[in-house]
């Protein structure tokens, strides 16, 4: 039997893991499955031509939220043209409605509940048997018999042993995933049952062998890979497990980069103590708070300690060697406009490196989907997100959806960290600010210059923060949003209205006995050389500066200024610090 495995990636980036643990654990019960990748940004025709030059009897589609429409779409066109081709559905997004969809869609064959390796295995071997993979029941499956009835398991299923399930990579594979995202696993399930997801279902976690995780990662350094990011739910639920895997990950000697899922109530002054000395870069964690507001926890079966999580997240914040992201979740029951702001401002006092601002969700499986008493609105359709809840305006959920946009632009850009670094600490330092407000005002003006209308590029979004600064009078703010595009560019986003004009010879020649003095350049320069005003022009930018923005960026010299301001050189490539320019 001719088996391949697909999937819709949401961007080229993205890679399917689960697609590869169902083909590495086939091959140990002797089937062989070939596996291709499309994502929702192709064209649907395009995909059914590459599906329909392909020498196949079975074809699985892993299924989730921001692929379901479009699969259900490749798979009426698939058996329009090749109808002996049986359809096979898995993923999140099928496991708890199998019924609903193969009502839905006549042209899925089966249905597979829960984790697929087991279950789709028994599948194809049931039917290489010449049975029918419903009679007699296999765990986990359900489909449409030939007289059109429903039949098979109903329950979604795990594999309880993960040790039976191989490591999903290959030599192959390091060569075709080069540039996009490795995706890894060391444990499945989660010991908590927050009720708008899906992970805590059944309250149990299940880990890979440790000995074997360590020398997976071990085969993953020694490929040069970039980023490996952990699937697991909640990495650290397990002090025996993932602890020594957090030390191999601060040891090993590589460049390559752990993303983390972590709970912070689980996280220990060992916890953080490590993510606070681990070598920059290393590691970086997504910390899922959600809400701070107790009802709104105890509706969804949350428990947050807010004063608990600050101690252990704020030291590791502060020693940036660990990229931490923080989520919130718009929706959230009992959680109207202001108080999603006090959520917003408490997760905000921290500085995060990232902090994310997701909407809710009413997952089929999710306890939040029988919430009535709510009130929720959502589309109908995947994701099915959220419109309004009885606390929450449709108005205010579409607000804070450009208010997202906005944040993500900006605050979560990692071109501006400077200049909301700055900002930042104003707000939790103002009595009379918060930063909820402070983004809601930028979010207004966005708005008011109707820029939600438009694609704009860096430089229009960059001009658009620099108008708003000056019109708040924020002169340090505008200086250093004027220092973080010359850096985050190389020095090649300029423009007249945010007070970059283009770097000239004639501009830096007013400063040439500077420059063509080697020694005296030398002293804030190292290993500096004349050479031509072409190099020069490419790496210096010399930039006016008031004295106050140049002692918050540590500028040298500061002595060499003449009254409040002066001269700035700065190093686009930050390899040397800025300095005033002497006289």
């Amino acid at each position: 039997m001719n088996v391949v495995l697909t999937t819709l990636n949401s961007k080229f980036i993205h890679s399917s893991l689960a697609l590869r643990y169902l083909k590495a654990y086939g091959a140990t019960r002797g089937q062989a499955y070939d596996v291709v990748e499309y994502t929702i940004n192709m064209p649907v025709l395009h995909i059914l031509s590459d599906i329909t030059e392909r020498d196949m009897d079975m074809l699985g589609f892993a299924c989730y939220i921001w692929n379901i429409e479009m699969t259900l779409h490749v798979v009426s066109l698939v058996k329009a043209v090749r109808p002996d081709i049986k359809i096979v559905l898995g993923g999140p997004e099928v496991s708890f409605t199998a019924d609903e969809l193969l009502a839905r869609c006549k042209d899925i064959d089966y249905i597979i509940q829960g984790e697929g390796e087991e279950a789709f295995a028994n599948l194809v071997s049931a039917l290489i048997a010449g049975q029918d993979g419903l009679t007699p029941i296999i765990d986990g499956i359900r489909g449409r018999a030939t007289d059109g009835a429903f039949k098979g398991s109903t329950e979604a299923v795990e594999v309880r042993d993960l040790s039976t399930i191989p490591f999903p990579y290959t030599e192959e594979d390091m060569k075709d995933l080069e540039h996009k995202i490795m995706y890894y696993e060391s444990s499945r399930g989660c010991p908590f049952s927050c009720q708008y997801c899906l992970s805590g279902n059944k309250n149990t976690v299940r880990l890979f062998p440790q000995e074997r995780t360590l020398q997976e990662l071990q085969w993953f350094i020694d490929h040069g890979v970039k980023q490996i990011k952990f699937v697991d739910r909640t990495f650290n639920c397990a002090p025996g497990h993932h602890r020594p895997l957090m030390e191999f990950m601060r040891d090993a000697d590589t460049d390559t980069n752990f993303h983390l899922e972590m709970e912070p109530e689980l996280m220990t002054e060992w916890e953080t103590d490590l993510l606070c000395h681990t070598p920059e870069g290393r590691i970086q964690i997504e910390v899922g708070v959600q809400s701070t507001h107790k009802q709104t926890l105890d509706a969804i079966n949350r428990y947050n300690d807010w004063p608990y999580i600050q101690k252990s997240i704020r030291p590791i914040i502060e020693a940036g060697r660990t990229h931490v992201h923080m989520d919130l979740i718009v929706g959230l029951p009992h959680e109207g406009f202001e108080r999603f702001g006090q959520s917003f401002n408490d997760l905000f006092s921290l500085q995060p490196q990232a902090l994310q601002i997701g909407f809710l969700k009413l997952l089929k499986g999710s306890g939040v989907r029988r919430m009535d008493e709510y009130q929720y609105t959502s589309d109908p359709l995947a994701p099915y997100e959220v419109l309004s809840t009885h606390v929450l305006s449709y108005d205010e959920v579409r607000f804070l959806k450009h208010f997202e946009d906005v944040f993500e632009r900006f605050y979560n850009s990692e071109r501006f960290r400077t200049v909301f670094g700055y900002i930042g600490q104003q707000l939790i330092d103002s009595d009379t600010e918060d930063a909820f407000s402070y983004f809601c005002h930028m979010t207004r003006a966005w708005l008011d210059n109707n820029h939600h209308q438009v694609n704009l590029k860096d430089i229009d979004q960059i001009e658009f923060l620099y108008q708003f600064l000056m019109n708040r009078v924020d002169t340090i703010g505008a200086e250093l949003l004027q220092y973080d595009t010359l850096c985050s560019y190389r020095g090649k986003v300029r423009s007249e209205a945010v007070g970059l004009p283009k770097q000239t010879k004639e501009l830096l020649q007013a400063g040439e006995a500077f420059w063509r003095d080697e020694e005296l350049a030398g002293q804030y320069i190292p290993n500096y050389s004349f050479k031509e005003w072409r190099q020069i022009r490419q790496q210096y930018v010399e930039m006016p500066m008031s004295e106050q923005t140049a002692r918050y960026l540590g500028v040298r010299n500061i002595e060499a200024m003449t009254g409040d301001s002066g001269i700035v050189i700065i190093d686009v490539n930050r390899k040397s610090q800025p300095f005033v320019r002497p006289l």
